[in-house]
């Protein structure tokens, strides 16, 4: 869900992209890495970027479909990354959550799954 607020948070989070998949992907050009790259890593050539947003329905839909069997499926409210610093602050070694009221929106989920025997 957190993917599809807008870049531009100054004015708080913004609902901007769409949340079920489309059949073209969001493109955008990008120079940067969401991880930390080392200062002799040599510069990022080719910077655009295709991305499509999957719902969990969409997830959880195949996983069921590729023949596995859902143990469990949590959302939490923290981040692997912080998309939008100046809102976020580092939660206890978990990663990121929102300074303000984290409550509000999901930031990622965990799905545990096996295949049946």
């Amino acid at each position: 869900m957190f993917m599809t607020v807008g870049e531009d948070v100054s004015n708080g989070l913004r609902i901007e992209q769409p949340y079920f998949q489309r059949d073209t992907p969001l493109t955008w050009e990008d120079e940067g890495s969401y991880i930390e790259i080392a200062a002799e890593a040599p510069e990022i050539t080719h910077t655009r970027n295709h991305q499509w947003n999957h719902s969990l329905g969409e997830i959880v839909t195949a996983l069921v479909r590729a023949g596995l069997v859902i143990d469990a499926l949590e959302e939490v409210p923290y981040s692997a990354w912080a998309p939008w610093p100046e809102l976020m602050v580092e939660d206890e070694g978990r990663g990121y959550r929102l300074r303000d009221r984290p409550e509000r929106l999901p930031l990622q989920f965990v799905v545990e799954a096996h295949q049946p025997q």
